[in-house]
């Protein structure tokens, strides 16, 4: 009997026992960046949109769209919470539909200068498109977000890189449905802003630039073409973005965050067939993954999170009327695949 009872006492203390060593471990992977300042450099996905309570069509999510926070259930916030990095001073600087020309038109006064050039009036002409979106819901917040970046740049311990799908697949898509408004709106009001910004009057120099300026853009390559070419340039801008990140602050830990991919099962009219945009999508992640961790000067000192199965709400029928309303919203990642992207994200900050 006395036995039975020190055996039962022995089984009780290591019942107490194990779940304290469970919470202990627990407490010290989440508090890991206990403290620490986490920065998130990126676009709509980084920021929360789609996340909204509530409906998940279109008008509804713009309306509620994410200018900094750190959203419920996005992935940011999970990170933030999961491994104790610092709430006073840890800031998303992520904007809805911006890409890396967007941010580097805020940190480098080159990069703005050859924007604003004649030759790439219809580039500049995207980006003011992309950047306006935030202005409508909350005038004012490029000019904030501008005040802020250096300094939260400076002072990040650890910066996640989430910028790719705006510079690639959004501006392809988006392309045909802009080229009509440049080609009545946006050429002399590009040459007129690049007078002012270089100080000087800008006239075309060669025959071809006569015709862009009369006739708009001579570009007619198709979506295919033009993703891969927006791709090349994408690396271009990566790079000379991380040397501002670096010159800013040389001892913050990069991590880039890999393209999602949303249209994984999207379907033609037929239901049948894969439409372009899955191949393109995948084709593109893998050559931004090859440069992040291979041919980038800054290969070694940058972690690439592979987010390739990260989908996003759902697609059905790409010719369907819904599809249409509500793309904005389906190309983003829904609660789910936040949590997935988090997943992602804690295994790398555990290595």
């Amino acid at each position: 009997m006395k036995f039975t009872k020190k055996l039962l006492a022995a089984l009780l203390a290591v019942l107490m026992i194990v779940p304290l060593c469970a919470v202990g471990s627990s407490a010290k992977t989440t508090t890991k960046y206990k403290g620490k300042s986490m920065v998130v450099l990126g676009d709509s996905i980084a920021a929360g949109f789609g996340l909204a309570e509530g409906s998940t069509d279109m008008v509804t999510q713009v309306l509620a769209m994410p200018h900094g926070e750190f959203v419920a259930k996005s992935w940011p916030l999970a990170i933030r919470d999961q491994f104790g990095f610092s709430k006073e001073t840890s800031v998303n600087l992520s904007r809805s539909m911006w890409g890396t020309r967007e941010f580097l038109r805020l940190l480098d006064k080159d990069f703005e200068s050859e924007l604003c050039k004649p030759e790439n009036t219809f580039d500049q002409y995207m980006s003011d498109y992309l950047m306006v979106f935030t202005e409508v819901t909350s005038p004012g917040d490029a000019l904030r977000l501008a005040q802020q970046i250096r300094g939260a740049i400076e002072q990040a311990d650890v910066l996640f890189f989430s910028l790719c799908a705006n510079d690639i697949m959004t501006s392809s898509i988006l392309k045909p449905l802009m080229l009509p408004f440049y080609q009545v709106f946006g050429r002399q009001a590009g040459y007129a802003l690049a007078t002012v910004t270089e100080g000087k009057v800008q006239f075309p120099a060669t025959p071809e630039g006569w015709a862009r300026f009369a006739l708009g853009t001579l570009e007619f390559d198709d979506m295919v073409a033009d993703s891969r070419r927006r791709t090349q340039q994408f690396l271009v801008n990566y790079d000379r973005l991380l040397g501002i990140i670096y010159k800013l602050n040389p001892d913050v830990k990069v991590y880039t965050m890999g393209m999602t991919n949303p249209f994984r099962g999207l379907k033609t009219i037929n239901d049948q067939d894969s439409t372009v945009l899955d191949p393109l999508t995948r084709e593109n992640i893998q050559v931004i993954k090859n440069h992040v961790t291979k041919t980038s000067k800054y290969a070694k000192k940058v972690t690439y999170i592979d987010c390739a199965d990260v989908g996003g709400h759902g697609f059905g029928n790409a010719y369907s009327v819904q599809f249409l309303l509500d793309f904005v919203v389906h190309v983003h990642p829904d609660a789910e695949n936040h949590k997935l992207i988090a997943k992602h994200v804690a295994a790398a900050l555990n290595k």
